[in-house]
């Protein structure tokens, strides 16, 4: 009753249009006028005229939905068209930024004359005091425990554990982390050693050593596994140990650790003239 009720001036309409459509068939077969029909055909043509223009609004209304029906859906195509469009553009930029960066380590490798295996950082300690990540190159690549993992701009840690697939690599900010290193300006020399709260120190420095805020830190070449005169960090502070004997010096590495996303782990080859083994 409810689609009636809806529908009601379209089947009503079509009643009508109906009925005269059979009046008309049956009295357009009388060879001979009769007046009566003449007399329904003229009361009919109006209800006529209005069963057609309702049909045809029906129709156009039909169409129309119809229409927008098809407009939508195209709509709802093309903005899933544009989603994947930009989908592709932003991976696209992820692959050449990731290739750029890519090539500076390499061009970094190449300048210290040194096999190296570049890997992406795929895992992060979740745990504050623990400054490990975990790389996608293991043993099957090459990768061997204890193998010096830098950046383009300097050190990021060493391979603490391998296995087929992936190694395990402690930051240099780890608390348990050490390296051998020497203020760049005044060849001092000093352990950098990470800290419970993720800063570098760099302690045993003599009392006597000149070292200021602003210096560069670089590594050693000395602890066997660095080679030497790779950036480590920048001096920010300097001062007395509690005995006050030793200096100890804050440094800012100068590699962002928690930002790193591709690595390089260096392996064993001859070094440039006048550069120490690591």
């Amino acid at each position: 009753m409810s689609f009636v009720r809806r529908n009601r001036v379209v089947i009503v309409s079509g009643t009508l249009l109906l009925l005269s459509l059979v009046l008309l068939s049956k009295y357009s077969r009388v060879e001979n006028a009769d007046p009566i029909a003449g007399a329904v055909l003229e009361v009919m043509r109006p209800l006529q005229v209005a069963a057609s223009a309702a049909v045809d609004a029906a129709t156009g209304i039909w169409g129309g939905y119809i229409a927008l029906v098809g407009v939508r859906r195209e709509n709802e195509r093309l903005q899933h068209r544009i989603a994947e469009l930009e989908q592709q553009l932003i991976r696209t930029s992820e692959l050449r930024a990731m290739e750029r960066r890519l090539d500076q380590l390499l061009e970094f490798g190449t300048a210290f004359q040194l096999r190296a295996e570049a890997a992406q950082i795929i895992g992060r300690d979740p745990l504050p005091w623990s400054g490990t990540v975990t790389i996608n190159k293991g043993s099957g690549d090459g990768v061997v425990k204890d193998a010096a993992v830098v950046a383009r701009s300097g050190v990021v840690g060493k391979t603490i554990a391998t296995s087929s697939h992936s190694a395990r690599v402690q930051l240099i900010t780890d608390h348990n982390s050490g390296i051998d290193a020497i203020i760049q300006r005044s060849r001092a020399r000093g352990i950098v050693k990470g800290g419970v709260d993720g800063r570098l120190v760099m302690k045993y420095l003599d009392r006597e050593d000149s070292v200021i805020p602003g210096d560069l830190v670089v590594t050693s070449g000395l602890a066997g596994v660095f080679p030497k005169g790779i950036p480590i960090g920048e001096v920010v502070r300097v001062w007395s140990d509690s005995r006050g004997l030793m200096q100890e010096a804050e440094v800012i590495a100068v590699v962002p650790l928690n930002r790193v996303e591709e690595v390089l782990v260096l392996k064993a080859a001859p070094l440039p003239t006048g550069m120490e083994p690591g």
